[in-house]
């Protein structure tokens, strides 16, 4: 079969994705700069693995940034067994924003999957390991891989209920075949690993339950936090029990502010930090617009502006990178998007003990499960109920405390899972 899917796939698929790419470039920027920026890829990347040392290679493909965050303890762990580290995007996005301060670690962008530009890449690379985050697999790639004899893995694998296609027999094969050549699928949870070894029965895959590398790199980012950087001055922040507003969006302000602006007239020790989740000019304007019309309890000031700062109860943050740092010395905190556009990320300020509160009236992760069943995670449906919780936990620092001390131990059971993979690809 893996002859076969070669043949249709190259004859039929590979023409077809470039053609829709193609178009797709003329209407998205983002596109429109992949395209461009692959022009040079070889050039530019025999240029970085020129400056590398001759270890052992691995080449970690990411489809965007958000598995290139998960695969950064991999990173880390690959680096203490002595391997040089490529790691691949296929978006701009996670090529733009991927921050790499190491020497033995450069980054490119994935080729288009030709069969003849997958050979070059592996040729230029010569990687021992070839690792892929959660689901960006490519044929060609997987192909050239299996003819040189490449250990393949897959990290963070999930097996999604949703998709269908696994039940229409020609895609089902397609996907039967290009899973065939992965080696080793590690998988996150007990649903995954039973799914995954029931579609794959027939294919030589090891399927293994193992975790998810997402927590270790929150954990990893909060341990690099400075105790002693001082994210907001001590005569603004002594005394007050702080909630912090993460990635904020206009549907969660229109349900969160009215309990705020009431909440204050029972706690004046209540100091709000809203983070919008674009602090954009025009959106800064729209908010404090709304809190000086609508709301007299709230007074706001900027954060940019806190040098006059003089008492005010809720500060808008108009810098970006702060958001860490912030839950990091809140009492509560709010995570946004979940009512409407897609939850962010909850785990962020989970690492600092504290009951999450958020939407997921729009599923886009399992983040929100293990919190809620862990306990420390409350999901907030409208104005009123947030108003309940939000006066429960201000007035009772026990509950809070015991809420937050659920979150800590939701960590401490998934510690040290990139550490495991990588032995296991390794020895």
């Amino acid at each position: 079969m893996r002859t076969l899917w070669f043949m249709i796939y190259n004859l039929t698929g590979v023409p077809a994705i470039w053609i829709f790419f193609r178009l797709y470039s003329l209407f998205n920027s983002k596109v429109r700069e992949g395209f461009g920026k692959r022009r040079d890829l070889f050039t530019e990347l025999s240029r970085s693995l020129s400056v590398i040392s001759k270890n052992k290679k691995v080449l970690i493909h990411s489809s965007s940034l958000g598995e290139f965050q998960q695969a950064l303890p991999l990173v880390e762990e690959f680096r203490k067994k002595d391997y040089d580290v490529v790691l691949s995007f296929f978006s701009p996005s996670g090529f733009n924003n991927s921050k790499i301060v190491y020497d033995n670690v450069v980054k490119t962008y994935i080729p288009f999957d030709s069969i003849s530009k997958q050979k070059k890449f592996l040729d230029l690379i010569k990687p021992d390991i070839i690792v892929f985050m959660r689901y960006d697999l490519w044929y060609n790639l997987l192909y050239e891989s299996k003819k040189k004899n490449l250990r393949t893995v897959v990290a963070n694998a999930r097996y999604d209920e949703k998709d269908r296609t696994w039940n229409i027999p020609f895609i089902s094969s397609f996907k039967k075949t290009l899973y065939g050549m992965i080696d080793d699928l590690f998988v996150i949870d007990e649903f995954d690993e039973i799914n995954y070894k029931k579609k794959l029965s027939r294919e030589n895959v090891m399927v293994v339950k193992i975790g998810d590398s997402k927590f270790e790199r929150v954990y990893q980012t909060a341990k690099r936090l400075s105790e002693n950087e001082k994210i907001l001055p001590e005569e603004i922040v002594k005394g007050k029990k702080i909630f912090v507003m993460g990635s904020s969006w206009k549907d969660d302000e229109d349900i969160i502010l009215p309990a705020l602006d009431k909440s204050l007239e029972f706690d004046s020790n209540l100091l709000t930090l809203l983070v919008p989740h674009e602090p954009k000019e025009t959106k800064i304007e729209a908010i404090e617009k709304v809190l000086e019309n609508k709301f007299l309890n709230i007074k706001t000031i900027r954060y940019s502006q806190l040098d006059n700062y003089s008492g005010e109860n809720f500060i808008i943050v108009d810098r970006i990178g702060l958001l860490s740092k912030l839950y990091s010395i809140a009492y509560l905190s709010y995570v946004g998007g979940g009512f409407k556009t897609g939850l962010h990320n909850i785990l962020e300020p989970a690492i600092f003990n504290m009951p999450i509160l958020f939407s997921n009236a729009v599923k886009n992760s399992d983040e929100d499960e293990i919190l809620v069943n862990a306990g420390c995670g409350i999901v907030i449906r409208d104005t009123r109920q947030f108003y309940r919780v939000f006066r429960e936990f201000l007035n009772d620092k026990d509950l809070r405390d015991r809420t937050g001390e659920k979150c800590r131990m939701v960590f401490e059971n998934k510690i040290g899972v990139a550490e495991k993979l990588v032995d296991m690809i390794t020895d």
